[in-house]
């Protein structure tokens, strides 16, 4: 059995074992504190190679102006977050649309495609996982956004779409994209039913059990295979141990900046404000890395 298909199974079952359990947790301070724990343990160290991929890319790598320029990027962002959340809200579905469609191509395909399916794949598949609870979903875009009209509008006009059609739209794609599939299309059949049964968990544990189960994991191998190939994935997490650090430092600081205001009521703004402006930075790297894996 080859480690993706593995991956997936195991991904399945416990996707499964959520939802017969979803009635114990649903709501409870555990969802919360799952949520909490699969981002920091698998999200957000899966963006802290960043400066490992960009130093063994180029020999003229200087770490210094590597990370002024990387957190003068997130800095920008975090600006437009504090100026305009609204429409910092719209650039992050996008991001987060290429950015996860450029992953997943990464994983199922083995020839390339065009940036256009990479974002429609992508939008498809954000959307299925951000509509499986109208009333959450517009109460937490109010709470990150700060009540923002412009994000309001958006998720309202998304909501008017019915959610199973994301599912289609982004199996459709899956299996019948221009280019050539994998010689193991069993795996696609899997990882779509591991999509449809994240609608029987949570908006917010389903959305996590993507992002950190999956999605950060194959980012790492996709590392793994390109850069760092005798080591094992324990050893990259611990290489990313020290920028880890750092972002739950920076997460830190942005509740000690705005004085609290975003961590007094609740603390997903923050954690989320945190991983956005990590986003565009982090798949500026990643595109690099696809776009040319045979580096290394």
């Amino acid at each position: 059995m080859n480690r993706q298909l593995l991956h997936l199974l195991s991904l399945l079952f416990l996707t499964v074992l959520a939802a017969i359990t979803r009635q114990y947790w649903l709501g409870s301070p555990f969802e919360w504190s799952a949520v909490g724990l699969l981002i920091m343990v698998a999200g957000i160290p899966h963006g802290s190679l960043d400066h490992l991929l960009a130093r063994h890319r180029t020999q003229q790598f200087r770490l210094p102006l590597y990370l002024a320029v990387y957190l003068l990027t997130a800095g920008l962002y975090l600006g437009v977050w504090l100026l305009a959340p609204g429409i910092a809200f719209l650039l992050f579905i996008g991001f987060t649309a290429w950015h996860f469609g450029e992953t997943d191509f990464n994983c199922f395909t083995n020839g390339k495609t065009t940036p256009l399916l990479v974002f429609l794949y992508g939008l498809s598949l954000t959307c299925w996982l951000l509509t499986q609870d109208a009333a959450l979903l517009q109460e937490l875009t109010a709470l990150i956004t700060r009540n923002s009209a412009l994000a309001a509008i958006f998720v309202k006009r998304l909501l008017l779409i019915p959610s199973f059609a994301w599912l289609l739209l982004c199996g459709s794609i899956l299996l019948l994209k221009p280019g050539r599939l994998t010689p193991r299309p069993a795996e696609n059949i899997i990882f779509l039913l591991f999509l449809y049964l994240l609608s029987h968990t949570s908006l917010l544990l389903g959305f996590v059990l993507y992002f950190t189960g999956w999605h950060s994991l194959q980012a790492l191998q996709h590392i793994q295979q390109a850069v760092f190939r005798q080591a094992g994935l324990l050893t990259l997490i611990r290489k990313a141990a020290p920028a880890t650090a750092g972002a739950l430092l920076l997460l830190l600081m942005l509740g000690w900046l705005s004085d609290g205001a975003w961590l007094k009521a609740h603390a997903l703004p923050g954690l989320f404000v945190l991983l956005s402006i990590l986003t565009l930075p982090h798949m500026t790297e990643m595109h690099r890395l696809y776009r040319k894996p045979e580096a290394g």
